[in-house]
């Protein structure tokens, strides 16, 4: 039997402003916290370098077009300055960090919200959120279900709406990723997170979404209350999920970070092999039978066979 490969999982609970200098700075210390708990690899929020946006704002007044310019003018090329000093830190720890940003691209002239996945060599991949229809205009979709190679497991990124959607998740695993990771900007309707029902979905979904790919997923959010002129509380409750759906580790609205230990090819192995009746629910899949999941929404239905 090959030795374990023990993997230390970190997911933080950050409160995140529109103050780029300042968040830049958190993100580091961050790093340093994760490292000095033994980190292997750690995950930070949606966007946690520039903010996420103030939907509160009217479209066209002042404060408006000013948000705007913000995202545009903030927006940063990858691998650049911010990435550069997040790798920086991550090459001194040996650890593999993601982190959101606004990230510019085709010649300046595309903002994209992108988690951007960083380790000792530098930048190891970008995943572009691919679900994004509120965020237009500040951000266009992205595309792509990429997969990245890392010490201890296959890996994959998503970013919070993406979790809404089934298929992103399977894509990853039918790649074979063993892990996704999933930054977030996930609000409250109220600011009870006990009974907030949006607060619950998150929760719901995650441990489905691990379930059903017997994969892992490990979840940073942003955990400040009032933001914006909204005053939206975000639910926090950054955590870590078991491929048993398991949640194995999890803070609640304080910031700072949530941190698991384990052997993740091993547990994903037990996922598939043992815990669930030892049934593999992707050896198990009849891709065959799914083909209407392929169809656009604007294709016409099929043809239905007269009855009988």
């Amino acid at each position: 039997m090959a030795s374990p490969q023990m993997t230390t999982l970190a997911a933080a609970n950050m409160r995140v402003s529109p103050d780029k200098q300042a968040n830049l700075a958190r993100i580091l210390a961050f790093i340093e916290e994760a490292a000095d708990r033994g980190a292997d690899l750690l995950v930070l929020p949606e966007l946690a370098l520039q903010g996420y946006i103030d939907f509160a704002l009217r479209h066209g007044t002042p404060e408006y077009v000013a948000q705007r310019q913000y995202f545009v003018t903030s927006a940063e090329p990858v691998p650049g300055p911010a990435t550069d000093q997040i790798a920086k830190a991550a090459r001194r720890h040996r650890m593999y960090v993601q982190v959101g940003l606004a990230e510019c691209a085709g010649s300046g002239n595309v903002v994209f919200n992108t988690a951007a996945l960083i380790g000792p060599d530098g930048v190891v991949g970008v995943y572009r959120k691919l679900h994004n229809q509120a965020e237009y205009p500040f951000f266009v979709p992205g595309e792509g279900t990429p997969v990245f190679g890392l010490p201890g497991a296959r890996a994959s990124a998503m970013i919070c709406y993406d979790l809404n959607f089934p298929e992103v998740m399977r894509a990853f695993a039918v790649q074979g990723a063993e892990i996704t990771l999933m930054s977030t900007a996930w609000p409250m309707q109220g600011h009870d997170p006990a009974t907030d029902y949006l607060g619950e979905t998150m929760d719901l979904l995650a441990r489905a979404n691990a379930l059903v790919n017997q994969m892992w997923l490990v979840i940073s959010n942003h955990c400040e209350a009032g933001a914006y002129s909204s005053k939206v509380d975000y639910y926090g409750h950054s955590q870590i999920i078991s491929p048993t759906g398991h949640v194995v580790a999890r803070l609640d609205q304080e910031e700072g970070l949530v941190c698991h230990t384990a052997d993740l090819r091993a547990e994903v192995m037990s996922a598939r092999t043992e815990a669930f009746f030892g049934l593999s629910l992707l050896a198990d899949r009849r891709p065959s039978q799914y083909e209407v999941l392929t169809r656009s929404y604007a294709e016409p239905d099929p043809p239905h066979p007269p009855a009988s």
